[in-house]
């Protein structure tokens, strides 16, 4: 079987929903050509002859898949649309049934203050969730290709009232409520520092660490009121030091953001 870059990604979307390869490369086959025999379908997707009965058997106590007449039988698909759903509603029952079995445990959860985020990808999530749940404000340090992964989420909390601050070295494609940047070449400024990211959720929550994309990307999340702080001071200041290069006052951009909004940051600068 001869596998397009789509068909591939399907496929390696599909384990990630708990589909083995060959169920997916069965479904995936099946979606191209039906009705179709076992045969028919082992020769187009390249899962051995020996494991296709199980796999189709497999597909289709799952509800991925059906069977159709006999001498030979004949199996088709639930189209794509019914799939999404069929996922959907399996990841909504068995959040419900985690949510219940976790409410049962008696745990300190309070006794860890932050967790360590492993992966770029994760990473991603981890800040679209904090985004996505803010109620005042976010502040944000951040370079381009990772607030174009994030544009989504802060329009939607910006278009609710959220007041969001964006820090940055690099050039930006767009911004959001106050956007503070030096406009470098984002791919010349990798060559000297590597790429680095803070968020602050209402001045509670903070996620900062790695954003490198090829290796083992490793950052934290913490609700630790110091550490919160610490992010936010260091926000605060890259954007009273860009004030003072890029001539503009920084106040009406830092005050909301402080613990004491009365103290002028920038008189106290040389």
């Amino acid at each position: 079987m001869n596998i397009n870059t789509a068909e591939k990604e399907i496929i390696d979307l599909l384990t990630e929903f708990g589909l083995a390869a060959n169920l997916g490369k069965t479904y995936v086959a099946l979606l191209n050509n039906n009705p179709a025999t076992g045969y028919e379908i082992c020769t187009q997707s390249g899962v051995p002859r020996s494991a296709i009965y199980s796999v189709l058997n497999k597909l289709e106590s799952l509800g991925i898949i059906n069977s159709i007449g006999n001498s030979p039988k004949r199996y088709i698909p639930i189209p794509p649309s019914g799939l999404l759903e069929h996922f959907s509603q399996l990841h909504t029952d068995r959040i419900s049934l985690l949510t219940d079995a976790l409410g049962n445990l008696d745990t300190k959860a309070d006794v860890f203050d932050f967790w360590h985020i492993h992966g770029y990808r994760n990473l991603i999530l981890k800040l679209r969730e904090a985004i996505s749940q803010a109620k005042k404000k976010i502040f944000l340090s951040i370079w381009a290709k990772e607030l174009s992964q994030l544009e989504n989420e802060l329009m939607e909390v910006e278009n609710r009232g959220v007041a969001v601050s964006i820090f940055s070295f690099t050039k930006l494609n767009r911004q959001f409520g106050n956007t503070i940047s030096y406009n470098l070449d984002e791919e010349k400024l990798k060559k000297v520092w590597n790429q680095k990211i803070i968020l602050v959720q209402d001045q509670k929550i903070t996620i900062m660490g790695g954003a490198n994309s090829k290796n083992g990307n490793r950052a934290i999340w913490t609700d630790n009121k110091a550490i919160t702080e610490i992010a936010t001071n260091h926000i605060i200041l890259d954007i009273t030091l860009a004030a003072q290069r890029l001539k503009f006052d920084p106040n009406p951009i830092v005050k909301p953001m402080m613990k004491q909004p009365d103290l002028n940051l920038d008189d106290m600068l040389p």
